[in-house]
């Protein structure tokens, strides 16, 4: 009887083995397989996703925002990107625009005040680029290391190009011992 168990153990440990290599070989489910294209660039160059071309012309950090009249405080600390925007050949919305982190951790634009550029449906048209900032909040942990996430579209970015642009950002301590509030630039026609 004890051989009996034994061996049964043993083809119990072996199934489990196999069902988990079966797990392991298996395809990509469906939402990895229709991921969006990346399309890398450097910062200060010129991204070109399908339907738009974005650059990432500046990008600082700041404890404090300065919206109008009001002033918006964070925990984090806002990261703020100066893009220029333009449609490749037809019209086009830039609609998400986000960080990646080095964890993966995504954030996106924050929603706490309009944000023209890329959630306000500015329309770009061709040959005539736009200009203007984001901003977008993070944890100060994570704003050494962080890469722009730009897109036309806002809810599903399946078999669509992602613009990816890894910011320039060093030692964030500087900006939090000093909290005097920045700006975001509204959008303007470049020149």
């Amino acid at each position: 009887m004890s051989l009996l168990r034994r061996l049964g153990g043993l083809l119990l440990v072996a199934a489990v083995l196999a069902a988990g290599q079966a797990v392991a070989d298996s395809p990509p489910d469906r939402n990895h397989q229709l991921r969006p294209f990346a399309v890398s660039g450097d910062f200060g160059t010129d991204v070109v996703g399908r339907d738009f071309a974005v650059r990432a012309v500046a990008v600082r950090c700041a404890a404090q925002l300065k919206i109008g009249d009001a002033i918006m405080d964070t925990q984090g600390v806002w990261v703020v990107v100066k893009l220029r925007l333009s449609a490749r050949t037809e019209p086009s919305h830039i609609s998400y625009a986000a960080v990646r982190d080095a964890s993966g951790r995504i954030y996106q634009t924050t929603d706490r005040f309009d944000q023209l550029l890329v959630t306000g449906g500015r329309s770009i048209q061709p040959g005539l680029p736009v200009e203007g900032e984001i901003a977008i909040e993070v944890p100060a942990a994570s704003a050494g290391d962080l890469t722009l996430l730009v897109a036309s579209t806002f809810v599903d970015h399946r078999m669509d190009s992602m613009a990816e642009i890894p910011l320039p950002i060093s030692d964030v301590t500087a900006v939090l011992a000093n909290p005097a509030p920045t700006e975001v630039l509204a959008p303007r026609s470049a020149a």
